[in-house]
């Protein structure tokens, strides 16, 4: 069965399934990026842009299994990766990410905003082309010792997953929309009507999904 954030790829992949600071082979590298730091995720190494500069005081946990809260309250920074040189990439990824968020921020449960660079951002989001097709979106989060996030990082496969749930800009806009919901706190949810199912056949933030992040942003 096909998952989004969960990673389950045989451990002869590791080898191949390398993300990076730069997050892939030809990949701009991430201006105002830090020494990158390794986490196991499953089998694959994923690297993020400042954990050995940090110390990383947090232990990373892979998103979908539970819900959390942010340790800060108001507007969340992201930042996205301007460019990418990987096969595939253009300026259409970047108004994708834009759908989402405006999607998500459509009933004010969260907002957004936009920030340059990435030592600015709660939530990072890169773009990569090491995932495979069956995870084609993975989100690694930092909760503090009180479990509330700190920070998120979410990396996104360049190419659409070959699903056959919608056309493929619609397929790579719900990867991108499923992660950005595990960004905000989100789990996977069991109803198969939700984006927010580990194996969405929705291709749009539903009523369900805003109504799960409203009572884990603002509680029952």
């Amino acid at each position: 069965m096909r998952r989004f954030g969960t990673l389950r790829v045989p451990l002869a992949a590791v080898a191949i399934a390398v993300i990076s600071s730069s997050i892939a082979v030809g990949c701009a590298k991430p201006s105002g990026s830090i020494a990158a730091g390794p986490i196991q995720q499953g089998a694959v190494v994923l690297v993020t842009h400042d954990d050995v500069a940090k110390g990383a005081r947090e232990t990373p946990v892979a998103a979908g299994e539970r819900a959390y809260r942010w340790s800060r309250s108001g507007t969340l920074r992201l930042w996205v990766q301007p460019s990418c040189a990987i096969t595939g990439w253009t300026t259409d990824h970047l108004k994708l990410v834009d759908e989402a968020v405006g999607a998500w921020t459509s009933s004010s449960v969260v907002r957004v905003a936009m920030v340059s660079w990435p030592i600015e951002a709660d939530i990072r989001l890169y773009w990569s082309d090491r995932l495979p097709p069956s995870n084609p979106g993975v989100t690694m989060l930092y909760p503090n010792q009180a479990g509330r996030l700190t920070r998120a990082d979410v990396f996104i496969a360049v190419q659409p997953a070959p699903w056959r749930i919608g056309t493929p800009d619609r397929v790579l806009y719900a990867t991108i929309a499923h992660e950005l919901g595990h960004a905000f706190g989100l789990a996977h949810d069991p109803s198969p009507t939700a984006l927010m199912h580990a194996a969405p056949l929705m291709t749009i933030v539903t009523s369900e999904d805003l109504a799960r992040l409203n009572i884990v942003v603002r509680g029952p």
